[in-house]
């Protein structure tokens, strides 16, 4: 019995990290179904009541009246077109840093890895002084284009196909194959595991963009979810079920794409193979 307590203790630790995590989705989701007037009722005192969905829809109604479809839709243009494009940009990127050796890439990588440790908000106002001056303020691009290269994605795809067999490399170029073909056809299919990592990272990185996206693109017409969830509020104070029908809707899809790939994602992560 005694050699089960780590484990006892690991499983109980990871249950109240899950129950804290999930408390304040499942407390706005249920919130989202209620009253406006009745969201804090069951706060003060508390009762478990709060977590209990109500059986008013009209949030829901109200958010897409108020254009909450329209920033969806953006949200969801911008994410997957930054996947797309910055798939091949980074994972070029990442395997020129794996098979070729030239002046500089020593330095070029460790600025690579720098870029970890580089808040965006650190950054937000030269670059956005750059996209002013190239005429894209208040436009898709400015928000599709600074999210394509990440140094963590380039990483990813760097340390994998570092690893890939050398003979397996040399081969194709004794069989005649560019190294436009090699990457294509021998490297991407084998970093499956890394591209669909990869591809949830860029999507999230879209997605839960906030400083960016409010000061690059104002207008209402190129608002992304994370900006228009603060139009939901009066003059005076915020609308909750509003707010909660909204954040409900912002958080569960990336939740359910890193449901359905969470083996690749912590796969891609870690470097080790979950089957």
């Amino acid at each position: 019995m005694l050699r089960k307590w780590p484990v006892i203790a690991w499983y109980v630790c990871v249950v109240i990290g899950l129950v804290i995590t999930l408390l304040p989705f499942v407390y706005a989701a249920a919130g989202s179904l209620k009253p406006n007037h009745l969201m804090f009722s069951e706060l003060s005192p508390f009762t478990l009541k709060a977590f209990l969905p109500g059986t008013d829809p009209v949030a829901y109604f109200n958010i897409f009246e108020k254009g909450f479809g329209r920033a969806i839709l953006n949200t969801l243009f911008v994410s997957c077109t930054s996947v797309v494009i910055g798939l091949l940009v980074n994972s070029t990127a990442g395997f020129a840093f794996a098979r070729f050796r030239f002046h500089g890439d020593k330095v070029l990588f460790a600025i690579v890895l720098v870029t970890f440790a580089v808040p965006a908000e650190a950054i937000a106002i030269p670059l956005f002084i750059m996209i002013r001056g190239l005429g894209w303020f208040d436009s898709f691009t400015a928000l599709i284009v600074p999210g394509i290269a990440n140094g963590l994605v380039i990483f990813l795809y760097r340390q994998f196909f570092a690893g890939v067999p050398n003979e397996l490399i040399e081969a194709a170029r004794v069989d005649g194959l560019s190294w436009w073909r090699i990457y294509w056809t021998i490297c991407m299919p084998l970093a499956k595991p890394v591209t669909i990592g990869a591809g949830l990272l860029l999507f999230v990185f879209q997605w839960e963009s906030y400083l960016w996206p409010l000061i690059a693109a104002p207008s209402p017409e190129h608002h992304l979810i994370q900006v228009a969830l603060g139009r939901f509020s009066t003059e005076f104070s915020a609308i909750w079920n509003e707010q909660f029908a909204a954040s409900t809707i912002a958080g569960a899809l990336p939740l359910v794409f890193i449901f359905i790939y969470q083996k690749q994602f912590v796969s891609a992560l870690t470097g080790v193979d979950l089957k």
